[in-house]
């Protein structure tokens, strides 16, 4: 495996959060699940999945300029706040290295072209990998200290 770049902190909740019905609720329900609670992320996130919906993969532009469109319906405040081209790249370049979207002839998609839970596998072997190197840390941990 890769060495792996990201940082996810998981978070989980009962079932009755699964009883939101607005699609923005559950996407973000999906990000806070794995840690990601940005703003940029998260409205990312949400013109990836419209423009799967689509079957279109998008360039970098195209991802802020979606962004930019999904806060003007919605009439956000703070239209352009974290849409710094570096931000909008660390974003992409974050969910490319949990596995959740990848990069071809830069244009940006749901790996290798899946749905999300298809895609989301990926992630699931990250997450494994780290749960592998807790358990050995642990171990040295307990070494350390004289556990027995």
């Amino acid at each position: 495996m890769a060495e792996l770049i990201a940082d996810i902190k998981l978070r989980w909740y009962d079932d009755s959060a699964l009883l939101a019905e607005e699609p923005r609720e559950l996407l973000e329900l999906l990000l806070d699940s794995v840690g990601v609670t940005s703003d940029v992320a998260r409205d990312m996130m949400e013109v990836l999945l419209m423009a799967r919906a689509k079957d279109v993969s998008l360039t970098t532009a195209e991802v802020k300029s979606g962004i930019a469109q999904l806060r003007a319906s919605r009439k956000s405040k703070r239209r352009d706040f974290g849409m710094t081209d570096r931000n909008i790249q660390v974003w992409l370049r974050y969910f490319e290295d949990i596995g959740l979207l990848d990069s071809v002839g830069g244009k940006h998609r749901f790996a290798a072209n899946k749905t999300p839970s298809e895609a989301f596998k990926r992630t699931k072997e990250v997450i494994k990998e780290s749960v592998k190197y807790t358990d050995k840390l642990l171990e040295k941990v307990e070494d350390a200290y004289g556990i027995r």
